[in-house]
């Protein structure tokens, strides 16, 4: 095809034509001008046009504050109403735009269902979570915020059920915690009257590599020992305490071939058999699982030949073994994490100082864990317990199970007086009866494939505890009109010349037919009309048809096609695309968002023009809570920029760190320490140190430790006396003791000052005296040695170059003697 087109440029994004073509000679040019210049300036959408582009009612309400007009089609007067509008926009115009009966406006929309008050009463009276039950309609996009309450209630029933490994390694551990048992019945009483203990044991496979099958082996695998077993339960939850005695001494040790052991069936067994083990529906749950070796895991069965997986039952006999040992796999740590947040679980695991390191691994991997060392002699085993608990109970998480199309975010205050809210999902330091509010805010990122997801059940809770805020949640992911058996959704409609559907008050047209009203069918594009030509014209003024990105096909822009599909233009007049948002790292959006008309729609977690800026500050937050960026600095896009004031600047991932800063309260500590230790400074004069209000505890040598410095906020002070000595002490605020203003400290300090030796000049002079005469002697050996060897060198050589010259060789030399030949004498021999 031979297409003369004549055109004069007239700047970067207009053409005017000279001459009135052919359609379709145009439409090739479009096309082929595209692709020679692909590139295509950004235009960064408002709020409005980013509504106005939608062309469908569905398309609508996944776009955040628009709202639909489904009025219909039955007059060329209204055929160019735009449908898709903002919500503010609407509520100015009203009527003027669309009758409000044909306003499809769907909204968030909270009802709350139950909502019973806190209340702290013993037994199933119990309330910690306010409301209860709440229906939630949820917008894609928009922002829902709900406030939820919490309370600690007093004496809440603690059930706890002790794990044990009982290989034989661990034999010195089980007679002494039977001994202990009364010792943590009376320690954690005095934390609740209402306390239940349980018993279980395991050790391993009963099946190679993992134990000895020889038949006498199995009988008696060590000396004094039982056969072995995978897990049993000897105990279930009882407030009998000698009973607990008399079954922890009772189960004997045993043994097996590997170092790991099976303590993640173990595990799992004591979370899932709720009935076997006698959890109480209200109560905080604790399992205490010792041991001193590493467990196995998902995975390790295979070398068993058990392929089966774990099936996350309970599997669990009349005499409390579990039977389903040597036929599925062990359970992986995320199936552990999955089952315990799912039955309120917190595990502790009492572990030796050489399985430590394991444990706290697999600890960061299970909500609402902990790890502690089990002393040699395990007479720290109720510090610990107790200790772990007391750290439960005086902090709230808030955990939940929401879809990733979900997106939940925490704020809170805690118990503090900031004004602003802080986004965090935990809170410390609570007493029975203090409140702490959170905001929950929830925002649906996305609507599901599947419309059966499109209703969900939401659960956001405490963890360890059995009591939830459960949300009803309906994400609004369509309109009613786009149904069938609606009223607003007609095949066969007049409106649509019985060519196509009505639907929500734009036609469909069936397969060959275009235009608004399907009024133009195969290759009649009704394109010759000025009037169709200017439908595809947001404006008079604008020169440009389909915004230079389409073709106008009976009055509609047929949006053209770019090499790569899932880059596509749409749109009214084709002015959107989702590939022309701005990038971050050479990705669209960082690859943390969609490109809507221009503007990058980011994912949760994620802001910013181009998805490059965290929106959260709990990535800010130190990890023991307090404030954003330690009060150092800004949390900007996730990260602290720490301050600089009077040339001092703070540094590190929370602005907590400052090499030239002392600690906060060395100064205010030094005197103190320096009279109680050392008797002396400004508060001895009296030699009773009354001024000094804090504890001071003795040692030889303070010790630092990083990771129990940061665990218990601890700091070291290195202070000079006017003695020109350092004074060195560690203290530790001890927020329990506190008293309104006045702060109580933890101070340990060093037994001796480190003071500088006093200088020894004799010592000094003789050894510069000495140093000075042997540096000089060893100056004239290496000079004698160095002579001698370039003498020797010397004279070498002259004997080779006498060698060479020989006395014959000498012109100069003359022999004594003359001898000369007469070459014509011939002699004969004598008779």
């Amino acid at each position: 095809m031979h297409c003369a087109v004549k055109y004069r440029h007239t700047s970067s994004s207009q053409r005017t034509i000279s001459k009135k073509p052919a359609m379709m000679c145009f439409t090739l040019l479009l096309l082929f001008s595209i692709q020679l210049f692909p590139s295509i300036s950004t235009e960064y959408k408002n709020p409005e046009s980013l509504c106005s582009a939608q062309q469908s009612c569905r398309s609508c309400l996944l776009t955040p504050r628009c709202v639909w007009c489904a009025a219909r089609v039955s007059s060329q007067s209204n055929s160019s109403l735009i449908r898709c509008t903002t919500r503010e926009r609407y509520q100015k115009e009203g009527d003027h735009w669309c009758p409000r009966s044909d306003v499809i406006n769907d909204a968030n929309q909270v009802t709350v269902i139950t909502n019973r008050r806190l209340s702290s009463t013993n037994g199933a009276g119990v309330v910690q979570v306010q409301p209860q039950k709440i229906q939630l309609k949820l917008r894609r996009g928009e922002e829902q915020n709900i406030t939820l309450s919490y309370s600690q209630a007093a004496n809440y029933p603690v059930d706890l059920y002790y794990i044990m490994d009982v290989s034989w390694t661990m034999e010195r551990y089980r007679n002494e915690l039977s001994e202990l048992a009364g010792q943590l019945a009376k320690a954690m009483q005095k934390l609740t009257s209402n306390f239940r203990l349980g018993f279980g044991s395991f050790i391993d496979k009963v099946t190679l590599p993992m134990t000895n099958t020889e038949p006498l082996k199995l009988q008696n695998p060590c000396e004094n020992c039982s056969p072995p077993y995978g897990f049993k339960n000897h105990m279930r939850l009882s407030e009998d305490i000698d009973l607990f005695k008399t079954n922890v001494r009772r189960a004997r040790t045993s043994g097996n071939f590997d170092g790991p052991e099976g303590g993640l069936d173990a595990l799992m067994q004591a979370i899932v058999c709720s009935k076997e083990i006698g959890w109480r529906e209200h109560a905080r749950r604790l399992i205490v699982f010792s041991t001193d070796s590493p467990s196995h895991i998902a995975g390790d069965g295979k070398l068993a030949g058990l392929i089966e997986p774990n099936d996350c039952l309970c599997h669990m006999d009349d005499e409390g073994y579990y039977t389903y040992s040597v036929l599925q796999d062990y359970p992986s740590i995320g199936q552990i994490n999955k089952v315990a947040r799912k039955h309120d679980v917190n595990i502790i695991f009492a572990v030796t100082e050489n399985a430590m390191e394991w444990y706290n691994l697999m600890s960061k991997r299970i909500t609402g864990s902990s790890t502690g060392t089990l002393d040699k002699g395990s007479n720290n085993i109720v510090n610990l317990i107790s200790g772990e608990y007391e750290k439960l109970v005086q902090s709230v998480t808030l955990i939940d199970d929401a879809p990733r199309t979900v997106d939940v975010k925490y704020f809170s205050r805690c118990l503090t007086n900031a004004t602003e809210l802080q986004e965090r999902r935990e809170c410390g330091g609570l007493r029975a009866g203090n409140v702490v509010h959170f905001d929950v805010l929830l925002k649906a990122v996305e609507c599901p494939a599947n419309s059966s997801e499109w209703q969900q059940t939401v659960q956001i809770k405490p963890s360890g505890i059995n009591e939830s805020l459960t949300i009803d949640l309906s994400i609004i992911c369509g309109c009613p009109c786009d149904q069938p058996g609606h009223p607003g959704y007609q095949p066969g409609s007049e409106d649509c010349r019985g060519k196509g559907t009505t639907v929500c008050g734009v036609c469909v047209c069936d397969d060959g037919f275009y235009g608004k009203f399907c009024e133009c069918d195969g290759h009649d594009f009704g394109a010759g009309s000025e009037a169709a030509i200017a439908e595809c014209k947001p404006d008079n003024e604008t020169a440009e048809i389909c915004s230079g990105r389409g073709v106008c096909k009976c009055s509609v822009c047929n949006c053209m096609k770019r090499p790569n599909p899932k880059e596509i233009f749409y749109g009214k007049y084709c002015e959107c695309d989702n590939f022309s948002c701005k990038r971050s790292k050479g990705l669209v959006c960082n690859d943390k968002g969609k490109c809507e008309c221009g503007t990058c729609d980011c994912i949760a977690g994620w802001s910013g023009e181009a998805c490059d800026c965290r929106e959260t500050n709990s990535t800010c937050l130190p990890p023991k809570i307090g404030e954003i960026c330690s009060g150092h600095g800004d949390c900007v896009c996730g990260s602290c920029q720490c301050h600089e004031k009077d040339g001092v600047r703070y540094s590190g991932k929370y602005c907590d760190h400052c090499p030239t800063c002392p600690a906060e309260y060395c100064e205010v500590l030094k005197d103190c320490v320096e009279c109680k230790a050392y008797n002396s400074g400004p508060y001895s004069q009296n030699g009773k140190c009354d001024l000094c209000p804090h504890q001071i505890d003795i040692v030889d040598v303070i010790e630092p430790d990083s990771v129990k410095d940061l665990e218990m906020d601890a700091k070291i002070c290195h202070m000079p006396d006017d003695g020109g000595c350092n004074i060195i002490f560690k203290y530790q605020q001890n927020d329990d003791a506190s008293r309104g203003d006045i702060k109580i400290f933890n101070i340990l300090a060093q037994k001796e000052k480190m003071c500088p030796e006093p200088l020894n000049v004799f010592g000094i002079a003789i050894g510069l005296v000495a140093s000075t005469v042997f540096f000089g002697f060893l100056v004239i050996v290496i000079w004698k040695v160095s002579t001698m060897i370039y003498d020797r060198r010397e004279f070498a050589k002259f004997i080779r170059a006498q060698a060479v010259e020989s006395k014959g060789d000498n012109p100069l030399y003359k022999q004594a003697t003359s001898t000369f030949q007469n070459p014509t004498f011939r002699g004969t021999a004598r008779d």
